[in-house]
């Protein structure tokens, strides 16, 4: 009997111990043109959605995605280099990060050149970010010390 309510209590404190972590760690939704590269955040079920935990956050992203000119066009893809995305996580927060309307290669290329997009609190807050690329982000790591 006792050994039944020690497994009982043990699993139960394993479990709320689980749900506070899992309650704690923030998440982050990308759109389906940026695909998560390398970091130390943990996919979620879906692609797209990154479960972060609090703290300074680096993601190393690529955005790929297809254009077809024609109805007879394969299509063309347009693939980026490792970008960077630096952000500070608070919390339980849920993110989302949007990218400017991208409708050509032209507008793919361009954003490519230079990659910004906003990013969306659950609270409605909304921030202007710069995706780094390698280059940029050990200039920033260089700066940083």
């Amino acid at each position: 009997m006792k050994t039944r309510h020690f497994f009982s209590s043990l699993f139960a404190a394993f479990a709320a111990l689980t749900l506070v972590n899992i309650a704690s760690a923030a998440s982050l939704t990308l759109p389906d043109e940026l695909q998560v590269q390398g970091s130390e955040v943990q996919v979620g079920h879906e692609q797209i959605v990154l479960s972060l935990d609090a703290g300074k956050q680096l993601v190393e992203l690529v955005y790929r995605d297809i254009f077809a000119d024609n109805a007879d066009d394969s299509g063309a893809w347009v693939t980026s280099e490792p970008l960077y995305l630096a952000l500070d996580v608070k919390g339980d927060d849920a993110y989302r990060l949007v990218l400017p309307e991208i409708v050509t290669q032209q507008d793919a290329r361009a954003f490519i050149s230079a990659p910004k997009a906003r990013l969306v609190s659950q609270t409605g807050q909304q921030q202007e970010l710069t995706l780094m690329n390698h280059q940029q982000l050990m200039e920033k790591i260089w700066l940083a010390q």
